[in-house]
């Protein structure tokens, strides 16, 4: 009744709070010094990212570098967890086909941030599965948002895995809560 969509609707107003404050914490470093990849590993992973959207998926996966790990090289392709890079490129060709002009050390710099908040709105609504109570469910994801060992690991710039991992994570955990329905057709927890 009209209890449960009112419920609903806080809900969805208090993730959008989160989808917000998660996303603003996580872009000062942005605000600050502008679309850097920051650290050493991020560079290395925009690197790769750079290679795997100018040669494809062969070439990528058979790269050796020479640039890193001097003077052996490294065969990138059997080293590297291609997801994150994987996920940028297809970003970023996915915004060019809709008009966008961001450059992809810019989707590169974002990329940690998105998935931030999206890991945060997964928590919640992994919560509210298990909890049966929405209220649960914005309370996690409001701590998720501001943590701040996922802050560190989702912060704008950050190019690393754990983002992107993180996010993929949580997303199988509450996918796999809910086909543990007793009801799968009912339409909430």
């Amino acid at each position: 009744g009209a209890k449960a969509t009112a419920g609903l609707c806080v809900f969805i107003a208090a993730m959008g709070v989160v989808a917000q404050q998660a996303y603003d914490i996580r872009m000062y470093a942005i605000r600050d010094y502008g679309y850097v990849i920051h650290e050493f590993d991020p560079w290395f992973n925009y690197r790769a990212t750079e290679y795997l959207a100018a040669n494809g998926w062969h070439a990528f996966f058979h790269w050796f570098d020479y640039m890193s790990w001097y003077p052996l090289g490294r065969p990138v392709g059997t080293t590297i967890y291609p997801g994150m890079q994987i996920t940028a490129v297809a970003i970023w060709r996915a915004l060019g086909k809709l008009g966008s002009a961001i450059s992809l050390n810019d989707v590169c710099c974002l990329v940690p941030a998105w998935f931030g908040v999206s890991a945060s709105i997964l928590v919640g609504l992994f919560a509210a599965e298990c909890s049966g109570r929405k209220s649960a469910g914005a309370f996690a994801a409001l701590i998720m948002a501001i943590v701040p060992a996922h802050i560190m690991r989702s912060v704008a710039g950050g190019f690393d895995n754990e983002s992107v991992a993180t996010t993929a994570l949580v997303a199988t955990f509450y996918c796999w809560v809910r086909a543990l329905r007793d009801r799968p057709t009912a339409r909430d927890g």
